[in-house]
Order: C-alpha cells, then sequence, then structure tokens
C-alpha cells in the first residue's frame, strides 16, 4: 500500500471515530436532559420508620396508622409506652363528673414525669343538651386535631331530659338511639391513627330524680367505646359504687373504709378521684403494649 493510500484510510479511520463520539456525545446530552421517568410508587409497610417518617417527638399526629406501629416497641400497641422522654399527652374533659379524672391526673402528674396533663371542664354541660353547649362541635374545632395520644371524656351527669325537639321520652327507643348516635359521632371526630379516646361511664347517684341515670347511659357508652381498635370504657360504677348504688364509702383492701363520693351525692372526693385516675390509667397502658 503507497504512503498516500495509508494516509488516506488512516483518516478515514479517525472521521468515522469523531462522528461516533459525536453521536454518543449527542446521546448523552439528550439523555441529561431527559425528565427521568419515576420509579413507580409503592409503600413499603416494612420500611425502615426514620427513612419515611418524622421524628414522633417532634411531630403532631399524622394519618397513617403503620407510622405509629413503627414506632411501638412491640410493632403493635396503639400507644407509645410512656416515659420522661416521651410522654404521653393527655387531655380530660367533660362535665364536672370530669373534674374526678381530671383530680386524679393533676396529683398523678405532680409525682410523675411520664404524662403531659391537659383538663377541659364544661360545668352543667350534656350530651344531651347540644342547645346549652354542643360538645359535638367542640371536639372537632377544638380538640380533634390537637396533638393529644389520649382524650378522655366523662360527660352525662346532667343528662336525665329530653332532647329539644324531641325525643322527649327519657331512655325510651328513640332516646338512646339519638343519644347513642351523638356519641358515636364524638368519636369519629375524634379518632385519629395513634390515639386512645377512653370514655368514663357514670357512677351512681343519690339524688332521686338521677337515680336512673347511669344505668339508662352506661350501656349506651359501652356499646360505642368498649374494646374498639381506638377505645375504651371505664366503668366508673363498678369502683365507687360496687353494689349498684350510691354509697360515700367502700372496702380498702385492707379492709378500711375510703371514703370516695362527696355529699352532694354526685361528685368524685379525692379518693374516688385517685381510683378513677388508676382505672384509666390501667386502661392506657393496656395499649401500649
Amino acid at each position: 500500500m503507497s504512503i498516500r493510500a495509508a494516509s488516506s484510510l488512516a483518516l478515514a479511520v479517525i472521521a468515522s471515530l469523531l462522528a461516533t463520539s459525536s453521536i454518543w456525545a449527542d446521546e448523552a446530552r439528550d439523555v441529561e436532559n431527559e425528565t427521568p421517568q419515576s420509579a413507580p410508587s409503592e409503600f413499603d409497610p416494612w420500611g425502615a420508620p426514620h427513612l419515611r417518617w418524622p421524628d414522633p417527638l417532634t411531630s403532631h399526629l399524622g394519618d397513617e396508622e403503620t407510622y405509629y406501629y413503627w414506632t411501638r416497641n412491640n410493632r403493635r400497641a396503639l400507644l407509645a409506652e410512656p416515659t420522661a422522654a416521651r410522654p404521653l399527652s393527655v387531655w380530660v374533659g367533660g362535665d364536672s363528673l370530669a373534674g374526678g379524672a381530671t383530680l386524679g391526673f393533676r396529683i398523678l402528674t405532680r409525682n410523675e414525669d411520664r404524662w403531659i396533663y391537659t383538663e377541659d371542664v364544661k360545668k352543667s354541660t350534656g350530651i344531651v343538651s347540644d342547645w346549652y353547649f354542643d360538645w359535638v362541635g367542640y371536639l372537632r374545632d377544638e380538640i380533634a386535631d390537637g396533638p393529644y395520644d389520649v382524650v378522655v371524656l366523662t360527660i352525662g351527669g346532667n343528662d336525665w331530659q329530653g332532647f329539644r325537639n324531641g325525643p322527649s321520652e327519657k331512655g325510651g327507643t328513640e332516646w338512646v338511639d339519638k343519644y347513642q348516635s351523638r356519641i358515636t359521632e364524638m368519636l369519629t371526630v375524634l379518632a385519629r391513627p395513634g390515639r386512645l379516646v377512653v370514655w368514663v361511664g357514670l357512677p351512681h347517684f343519690r339524688i332521686p330524680f338521677m337515680v336512673p341515670l347511669p344505668d339508662a347511659v352506661n350501656p349506651i357508652s359501652r356499646r360505642v367505646f368498649e374494646n374498639g381498635h381506638r377505645s375504651e370504657w371505664v366503668d366508673a360504677a363498678s369502683i365507687v359504687s360496687p353494689d349498684g348504688v350510691w354509697t360515700k364509702h367502700i372496702a380498702g383492701d385492707d379492709g378500711t373504709q375510703i371514703e370516695v363520693r362527696t355529699d352532694d351525692g354526685t361528685h368524685y372526693q379525692t379518693n374516688g378521684a385517685r381510683l378513677i385516675t388508676a382505672a384509666v390509667v390501667s386502661a392506657i397502658e393496656r395499649r401500649t403494649g
């Protein structure tokens, strides 16, 4: 092959390589400028929680049940175990009978740092008298989206009356249906992933016109709240009036008499408040695993 022919062949090879390099460069630029196709989004419920979720100590309640289960020690409990580093936030409210649980928590939080406690008592309110105070609306607007792990409700001490615009027959079938519908709505409003709603039933009363009340409304609230996915029901009557009637004193474990009710025949004395709160705390701790 002549020198001229060899040179022509070399130049042709170099030109071919340069052309190929140009094509590769253009393709690389096209790939670089191309909008990447995102991989199909697939929620992995078993993924590491710190890669998917905010810090539970600094965030408010979220929307995903899986998040809360992943932050629990046993991966199944509704609530985290209350500790000083991560106390449970407990809101307690209702009518004046909620003063029992609120007093008990007030005493409890003096000695323990496992709880962040908020009390919210609205005297003379009730389920029936929404014209006087609308608990459903208040819970929806003021409480439901708050940073509460536990919501404890005691309402009903003023409910032995007819609903405005009916039904008016206390304890009748329509009255019971409307009562149940209203407290079911309250639970629905409050229900959130990672939150427990506790309803404390009514104790028995000494005042004659109130005597039928707990036997009428406790079965209703019990049906709605007992052993629910995110709810518990506490039987206050069995604690402070174990014989099914009002009593001022009950027998302690050592046989001594404990004063649990006030002389007005309605409210809790300090020891009664402690016992009610102990039952509420027990219900909470059952849900911490």
